[in-house]
C-alpha cells in the first residue's frame, strides 16, 4: 500500500477546498446551455508544456503521507513528478502514454507498469490523456451536443459520458466557475474533484491553484489527496531528468 501511496500523490494533482470562494447572495441567474458549456470550453487552456510545484496531503484509512511535489509535463508526450518529503527527495515518476517508471529513492528500488494499472492504483480508468489534463487542471469534455444540463441549489450542473466514464460539471451560477466534477466509470467507482483559488496565469487565463480529490480505495472507504500549488508556469520548456541508478533493484 505505502507504494501506491507515492504513485497516487505523483498522480492525481488535484488539491484542498478551503473556505476561500467567495460567496455571493440573490437569486441564481438564469444561464442558457450555451453559455454554460462555453465557460466549460474557456476553462480549458490549450497547452504545449507546464510546470509546478505544490505541498500535498494524503490520506487514506491506512496511512496519512504529506510532501512537496514538483512536475513537469510535455503535451502528449510525458510527465514526470518528484515527491520529497522534509526536503529529501522520496520518489521520481516518469509517465508516457505505455508505462510508468517509479524510483524510490529511500529503498533504492524501482518498478515500471503499464498505464493500464492506473486504473486499479485510482480505483477510476484513467488514460495518459486523462492523466495529463486532470494534472493541468483541465477537464474532459464531450460534445455539447451529448451533454444533459440541470440546475441545482447554486450549480448548473451538466452532466456527460465520455468513452467508458460518466462526468458531471459543477458550474457556479452566480461566477461561472467549475468548483466541483464528479467521474464515474464502468465499474460504479467514482472520484470527486473540487477546485478552488483561481489565479489568472498571462494571457492563458484562469487556473486553480488549490484542489481536492476524493478517490475509493475500497468499496466502503475513500480516500483523499490535497495539493496547493506554490508556483505554476505555462509552455516554459523544461528539462526532463530521468535515469534509473544502476544499483537500484527492480521490485516488479
Amino acid at each position: 500500500m505505502k507504494n501506491n501511496l507515492i504513485i497516487l500523490i505523483a498522480f492525481l494533482v488535484v488539491s484542498a477546498c478551503s473556505t476561500k470562494k467567495k460567496l455571493s447572495t440573490g437569486d441564481v441567474p438564469n444561464r442558457t446551455k450555451a453559455e454554460i458549456y462555453q465557460s466549460l470550453v474557456d476553462r480549458n487552456i490549450d497547452f504545449e508544456w507546464f510546470s509546478g510545484k505544490a505541498k500535498t496531503q494524503l490520506e487514506t484509512p491506512d496511512e496519512s503521507v504529506s510532501g512537496t511535489m514538483n512536475l513537469r509535463v510535455k503535451r502528449d508526450s510525458a510527465a514526470l513528478v518528484a515527491v520529497s518529503k522534509f526536503g529529501i527527495e522520496a520518489a521520481r515518476v516518469l509517465i508516457d502514454k505505455n508505462e510508468y517508471t517509479v524510483l524510490y529513492r529511500l529503498e533504492g528500488v524501482y518498478e515500471t507498469n503499464s498505464i493500464d494499472k492506473l486504473s486499479d492504483i485510482f480505483s477510476v480508468a484513467a488514460s495518459f490523456e486523462d492523466i495529463q489534463q486532470l494534472m493541468f487542471g483541465n477537464v474532459i469534455l464531450a460534445d455539447s451536443s451529448q451533454m444533459v444540463m440541470r440546475k441545482d441549489s447554486v450549480y448548473y450542473v451538466v452532466d456527460a459520458n465520455v468513452d467508458d466514464l460518466r462526468l458531471s460539471y459543477f458550474v457556479n451560477g452566480y461566477t461561472l466557475a467549475l468548483d466541483k466534477m464528479v467521474i464515474e466509470d464502468r465499474q460504479g467507482r467514482v472520484a470527486t474533484t473540487t477546485y478552488n483559488d483561481y489565479r489568472p496565469i498571462g494571457k492563458h487565463g484562469n487556473v486553480a491553484y488549490e484542489r481536492n480529490l476524493v478517490f475509493p480505495v475500497s468499496k466502503s472507504e475513500n480516500g483523499s489527496i490535497n495539493i496547493s500549488f506554490s508556483e505554476f508556469d505555462i509552455n516554459v520548456p523544461k528539462e526532463f531528468k530521468f535515469s534509473i541508478p544502476s544499483r537500484y533493484e527492480k521490485i516488479n
